[in-house]
């Protein structure tokens, strides 16, 4: 009974993608383990996430530090947002929302234009605030993935007929 229940183990965790996995063999002695914070579905937040998460809202304070609510709360919140960003991604995904690395690049070069920046400074300066890259581009994406989402869902909601549409026109104050 013993051996069947390790090979169990073993086989669910050979299954978990390595990201998700809190007990790996190399992990240094003395180095702390990533944790779950929260279960989305299928997924899971990390306590690195929601770290990286508020250590972003803090930096996007500097200076106005006092605006912050209380570091349990700032972080509840983080988690809350996180959470609902994964539920929406999620849903997108559930309905064939999808972005390429083209619509990415695109909104890397708007928010470059946006700034008065070239998308290498735009790198640049992600990298200097101690950020990368790549994990800016994954932001964006699910930024758009969720855009994309809302307006999916505000064009199913919304439907006007051929009758309001001739009643609008045929209206004194159109």
């Amino acid at each position: 009974m013993k051996q069947s229940l390790a090979s169990l183990l073993l086989a669910l965790a050979i299954m978990l993608p390595a990201h998700a996995q809190l007990l790996t063999p190399a992990a240094p002695a003395g180095q702390p383990l990533d944790r779950i914070v929260a279960v989305v579905n299928d997924d899971v937040i990390l306590q690195s996430e929601l770290n990286d998460a508020v250590l972003s809202v803090q930096q996007q304070y500097a200076g106005h530090t006092e605006q912050l609510p209380p570091m349990n709360v700032l972080q509840q919140q983080v988690l809350n947002r996180l959470v609902l960003m994964r539920l929406q991604i999620q849903k997108a995904q559930d309905q064939g929302i999808h972005v390429s690395d083209a619509d990415v690049d695109q909104a890397i070069q708007g928010v470059a234009e946006q700034n008065k920046l070239s998308p290498e400074q735009l790198r640049a300066e992600v990298e200097r605030s101690g950020a990368s890259f790549a994990s800016f581009r994954e932001q964006l994406a699910d930024q758009i993935t969720v855009q994309r989402l809302h307006q999916s869902v505000v064009q199913d909601s919304v439907s006007v007929t051929d009758s309001e549409i001739d009643n609008l026109l045929s209206s004194p104050t159109y």
